[in-house]
């Protein structure tokens, strides 16, 4: 049977004496928290794609689907209906269980509650990185009636389903002060790849604006970017080979990320139909960097009229970005590799204090550990880039709606 409505469930969960919540990790997450905010016992949980998992959430065990088929109880499955290939797997592994006894909770209804356990949130910038999202959200932190958190760039996607309190904290961390009539935001480039989780934290009437540039330029900021501030060991040994940052290395990284598609994040298309699949192509805006640059004022009333607030004249657009600086040395990405680490480690802690020491010292370190470098990528580099990203170009103009020929080509 299917759950559609909110009474369903404490009326079905009524019936049994032991109740499993199985499926999607975050749909798990959402409903533990919920049955036990409600009162409603859960014996188990179970993560579809992991079921090895141990320990418990919110003092719920894990549990393998093998492990509770003798215990007949009711399992609650709660599954993605966007995504067909994962729901597929994860019915299997519950009939190869051998559970008898299962209700399927509508994703629709699940996202609902999500939406509740969130800071209602009007409308959300996905993106994408190196694209002008830090001038956007510098510009819209000046309208009386926006709020946007104070720091850009939350990372809430990376660590809402590994904190048992999650929406508590991203409500109490970066949402601590909005006001009566205000319109709520969040401008979040992470979120380029994670429609679902945005639909499943902030509800199905949230607007969805996304940003995009020449993909080959944004490419390249982008990997300056990681050039300074990455987890990722194998891009921390490109300056290995140079021992200094040389424009050659973005060579490699064309090959080790963009040409494997390891990184499909400038394939800008791909992912706002993503997005079109769980919100409606009425709900999402695509704004182009090169014309909010040339043509501010008009492009930025189309975005706060969207938003749905009185536009603020805004003539130019902050500059609010590093871009031009990288890691001075081998030994310097390094450290600015455990720093970053702990930035984003800290994107989830309340306390102030020790924020506040953090950035002091990482203000310190960077005087030392990163330079200034105006080097432009490889003319080769461009050319390969524009024919790597040209169908995914012109598939973005038929969405769109228009010609990017003048402005991208």
């Amino acid at each position: 049977m299917t759950i559609w409505e909110e009474s369903q469930i404490a009326a079905e969960a009524g019936k049994y004496q032991d109740i499993v919540l199985f499926g999607k990790p975050s749909l798990v997450n959402i409903m533990c928290r919920y049955f036990l905010a409600n009162q409603m016992a859960v014996q188990y949980v179970s993560y579809a794609d992991n079921q090895k998992k141990q320990g418990t959430f919110c003092g719920v065990p894990f549990a393998s689907v093998d492990k509770i088929k003798d215990k007949g109880c009711l399992v609650f499955e709660l599954y993605d209906s966007h995504d067909c290939k994962q729901t597929e797997l994860a019915r299997q592994i519950l009939c190869e269980g051998g559970c008898k006894n299962a209700a399927v909770i509508d994703y629709e209804l699940i996202a609902e509650i999500g939406a509740k356990e969130h800071v209602h949130l009007d409308f959300v910038c996905g993106g994408f990185v190196k694209c002008g999202t830090s001038s956007l959200h510098s510009a819209l932190k000046k309208h009386k009636r926006i709020f946007l958190p104070k720091k850009k760039e939350t990372l809430y996607m990376g660590w809402r389903t590994s904190i048992e309190d999650a929406p508590e904290r991203f409500n109490t961390i970066y949402f601590p002060d909005v006001k009566e009539g205000q319109v709520t935001g969040d401008i979040e480039p992470s979120y380029h790849n994670n429609a679902d989780g945005v639909y499943e934290c902030y509800g199905k009437n949230t607007k969805i604006i996304f940003v995009v540039r020449n993909p080959a330029d944004a490419a390249y900021s982008y990997f300056k970017m990681l050039m300074r501030k990455t987890m990722d060991k194998k891009q921390v040994n490109y300056y290995r080979r140079h021992f200094r940052y040389h424009v050659d290395m973005f060579d490699d990284y064309i090959q080790d990320y963009i040409v494997t598609e390891e990184n499909t994040r400038f394939e800008y298309i791909k992912h706002i139909r993503k997005y079109e699949e769980y919100f409606g192509k009425d709900r999402i805006k695509v704004v182009f960097f090169e014309e909010l640059i040339q043509n501010t004022e008009q492009v930025m009333d189309e975005v706060q009229k969207f938003i749905g607030v009185k536009p603020k004249k805004f003539t130019s657009l902050p500059h609010s970005n590093e871009g031009k600086l990288v890691s001075r040395n081998y030994v310097s990405a390094w450290i600015n590799r455990i720093i970053y680490g702990m930035d984003v480690r800290l994107r989830s802690v309340y306390s102030k204090k020790v924020k506040k020491c953090h950035e002091k010292c990482k203000a310190f370190l960077h005087k030392y550990t990163l330079v200034q470098n105006d080097e432009k990528m490889n003319q080769s580099s461009r050319l390969f880039l524009n024919e790597f990203y040209k169908e995914s170009i012109h598939e973005l103009e038929e969405y769109c709606g228009k010609t990017l020929g003048g402005l991208w080509y």
